[in-house]
């Protein structure tokens, strides 16, 4: 047996105890309404933060709450028959942590195929949809709050993995989630796919704070100067040029769709505001000249 094999099955032998519940248990959660049973050696030598909450004085009434629990808080020494309520997580996230504090190993992404809240798509796989992102968010708080960080480092990498491919809702989720934790890698990572999508500042300011929006477009700002300096300079007048001949040409396919749609309003404003020249004689332009004068 190669060492890997040890190690692999070890971690299976751990993670048996956490599955097989009761088995030598000698403290027990109430997640959800829902029964865990868990060992305290375990959880102590694999997390501080339960290494001081089961060394402490007796907590057990105000439950496992780590945003709660102050230095010294805990349950009391040695065995207690009391069920320990958590209410700062949900099962299928405190599940994944204990899992992962057992056997130093987990997925993170949800089983594929299964029915999941936020995700309509039957048959979906679950590696980027919104369900898998929640999931992988909430793990991550998780980690965080109860200082698993090996936990919380894995997640970040399973995020930065999902968010290439993840909606630019659940990108923006993200963004204000790494913001949130400080995880500047993960920041960077969804800040610059915001950048990218293209979506206006009044767009991006019903779902990020203000000053998230500002420095999206400061990253555009940058971005097209970067671009503009990849550029060939030897004749600037020329690209000059070309970039006002593009924006016209647009500024005409905008007005030349107005016309076919027959809306008057909406010609008179451009007409009126932007004083563009037509490049091709339309039928119904002498019309719409009088009506925008009227």
């Amino acid at each position: 047996m190669t060492p890997e094999d040890s190690l692999r099955s070890l971690s299976l032998d751990y993670l048996n105890l956490l599955i097989n519940g009761q088995a030598f248990s000698d403290v027990t959660f109430s997640v959800e309404g829902r029964l865990v049973h868990a060992h305290r050696c375990i959880l102590a030598a694999r997390s501080l933060f339960f290494r001081k909450f089961f060394c402490g004085p007796d907590a057990t009434q105000s439950g496992l709450d780590p945003l709660r629990m102050g230095p010294g808080s805990g349950s009391p020494r040695g065995h207690s028959s009391q069920v320990i309520p958590v209410n700062s997580v949900g099962y299928e996230v405190f599940l994944l942590m204990l899992q992962f504090l057992y056997s130093g190993q987990v997925s993170i992404v949800p089983q594929k195929h299964e029915p999941r809240p936020n995700c309509g798509e039957r048959g979906c796989w679950h590696t980027h949809c919104t369900s898998a992102v929640d999931l992988a968010l909430d793990t991550l708080a998780a980690a965080r709050s109860f200082g698993v960080e090996q936990l919380a480092l894995l997640t970040q990498k399973q995020l930065a993995s999902m968010v290439e491919k993840a909606s630019i809702e659940d990108v923006m989720k993200v963004l204000i989630a790494s913001r949130k934790q400080d995880m500047h890698q993960l920041w960077t990572t969804c800040s610059h796919l915001v950048a990218k999508s293209g979506l206006p500042p009044e767009v991006l300011a019903k779902h990020l704070p203000i000053d998230v929006v500002a420095k999206i477009d400061e990253l555009r700002l940058k971005s097209s100067l970067a671009r503009r300096s990849l550029m060939p300079h030897h004749h600037p007048h020329h690209h000059d040029l070309g970039a006002a001949a593009d924006l016209e040409d647009q500024k005409i396919r905008r007005m030349r769709r107005a016309l076919d749609s027959s809306d008057v309003e909406l010609v008179k404003l451009m007409v009126m505001e932007k004083a563009l020249i037509l490049m091709k004689p339309w039928p119904c332009i002498t019309q719409l000249k009088i009506a925008a004068e009227k």
